[in-house]
């Protein structure tokens, strides 16, 4: 049995000592069908958590006067592909013509898209990276950090929505993001 020991290099070299001497391979992760369920209904249960919603919940938003916590970070947007950002940046001829095919560029092209619209829009808008079946970015508004400060009137946000989906042509509608960074 492994002792109490007062530095890490002490531990490992005790643990390894036993594990020799107990040599049972075991595997890394169980595969029986019951834990292989567990891990499956684990994830399942993750990956739910991270799904766009179109309410944020009132504890997740953040006010000048509330403190942060332990708040998770969303960001309001419509999502879009590469290819949309992509399409729209080689359409209205925001990069030079030698960036278009070339895949080094590729992250400066959909900045000029999203810069594009923002300047177009009047109002601030960045691209942040989700984790979604559809699409890997969003035109975001603002974050449920910042929202206070940059909300505007609901007529004004309906223009602002209007014409993403219009440019880039999406169909889908604004929704709270999960930030993967």
């Amino acid at each position: 049995m492994l002792r109490h020991h007062t530095s890490l290099l002490s531990y490992l070299i005790e643990a390894r000592k036993e594990s020799v001497s107990n040599h049972v391979p075991r595997p890394l992760i169980e595969s029986t069908p019951k834990a292989r369920a567990e891990r499956y209904q684990l994830y399942a249960s993750r990956r739910n958590e991270h799904e766009p919603m179109d309410q944020l919940p009132p504890s997740y938003l953040v006010y000048a006067q509330k403190p942060r916590g332990n708040v998770p970070l969303f960001h309001f947007g419509i999502g879009a592909t590469m290819k949309q950002l992509h399409n729209y940046a080689v359409q209205h001829r925001l990069v030079p013509e030698k960036y278009y095919n070339d895949a080094f560029y590729s992250g400066e092209i959909i900045e000029a898209a999203v810069k594009h619209l923002d300047r177009i829009s009047g109002v601030n808008l960045y691209l942040e990276g989700v984790q979604h079946p559809k699409y890997s970015w969003v035109v975001a508004r603002y974050s449920n950090y910042t929202w206070y400060h940059e909300e505007v009137n609901a007529r004004e946000e309906n223009k602002v929505i209007d014409l993403i989906r219009r440019e880039l042509k999406i169909e889908d509608i604004p929704q709270w993001h999960f930030s993967v960074v």
